[in-house]
């Protein structure tokens, strides 16, 4: 009898979804090169694999970019993180925490976008005025005081702008002291040589 090559984690995993799926299990043993036999096996027994003492039975796989990757590598290693997955496991654990949306800055940006919107509408007005002013073939007035209501808006406008860099600013400092805490410990295990 040949030889069946054995099957990843990761295959393990994606064949009992597709069954899940409704995939046939006759076509699933034909593209992973596996017989009915082991097909069967895999999808009863997926859901049955011990969990106790911690271990870990799932499997999760993403796709980056060399540059992606570059990037976290860096991260990691600027915080002394040698293992990947131990950091992947880590994040995972303080999602809940780090992704929670923060409602103080979506209230800041709340009261900004009302104020951007009275800029605008302050433009609009000026920019009707001056329309009405041309189809009627009169000249544009454009006093002094217009010109300091336009600063004064583009000022306005500048202000804003600066507000939500600083807000952008404090919310990245509060996610990298929330990640950064998440990762906490692990640059000392790597230098201890634990895994």
């Amino acid at each position: 009898m040949p030889r069946r090559r054995r099957l990843s984690e990761i295959e393990r995993s994606t064949i009992a979804q597709e069954r899940r799926n409704g995939v046939s299990a006759a076509s699933l043993a034909a593209r992973y090169d596996v017989s009915l036999k082991t097909i069967y096996n895999v999808v009863n027994h997926r859901d049955e694999r011990q969990t106790a003492n911690g271990s870990r039975s799932r499997v999760v796989g993403i796709r980056v970019s060399d540059d992606d990757l570059r990037r976290f590598d860096a991260a990691l290693s600027r915080r002394g993180i040698t293992h990947r997955s131990d950091a992947m496991r880590r994040l995972m654990l303080a999602a809940e925490g780090v992704f929670l949306p923060d409602d103080e800055m979506c209230d800041e940006l709340r009261n900004l976008g009302a104020a951007l919107n009275r800029v605008g509408n302050n433009v609009n007005q000026i920019a009707r005025r001056l329309n009405e002013a041309k189809v009627r073939g009169e000249r544009l007035s454009y006093p002094a005081s217009s010109h300091r209501d336009v600063r004064a808006l583009a000022g306005l406008v500048f202000d804003l702008a600066d507000q939500v860099q600083e807000m952008s600013r404090a919310r990245r400092s509060v996610l990298d002291l929330e990640i950064s805490s998440a990762l906490a410990g692990l640059a000392e295990r790597n230098e201890n040589g634990a895994e």
